[in-house]
């Protein structure tokens, strides 16, 4: 089940919706509704409405702006340095995300279940729990 919640940071209240149990997957695209499928177990799934899009009020920004804002989440919610799937406009924020210390993916075209799988195929997530 869905729940959100609301993050007030650098002015804006980022509306983001929360998914499941277990090590943080952060799903970026413009706003939440761009990950429809159903999400995969034994995740915690955090899916944000960028500033300007969806539920968050605010002025679009560019794509170097709105990845401090993917930062700022990822620390203000304890989630260390989560990986972060990208779709639509998540895709320009990619090289900025990783910039800042965060592990991003494209996952544009794919379902969230393969991304996973080929990262535990290759022995990038650790079985304890982290990614």
């Amino acid at each position: 089940m869905r729940r959100t919640g609301y993050l007030h940071l650098y002015g804006l209240n980022l509306v983001f919706d929360r998914v499941g149990r277990g090590p943080a997957v952060v799903l970026l695209a413009e706003e939440a509704s761009r990950w429809p499928e159903a999400l995969p177990e034994g995740y915690t799934f955090y899916l944000l409405d960028l500033p300007g899009y969806g539920r968050t009020e605010g002025p679009r920004m560019a794509p170097e702006e709105l990845a401090h804002f993917v930062a700022g989440f990822a620390v203000m919610m304890n989630l260390g340095s989560p990986w972060v799937l990208l779709r639509g406009l998540g895709l320009a924020l990619g090289p900025h995300l990783e910039a800042l210390g965060l592990r991003a993916l494209p996952a544009e075209g794919v379902k969230i279940t393969e991304v996973l799988s080929s990262k535990l195929s290759y022995g990038s997530i650790d079985p304890g729990g982290n990614l």
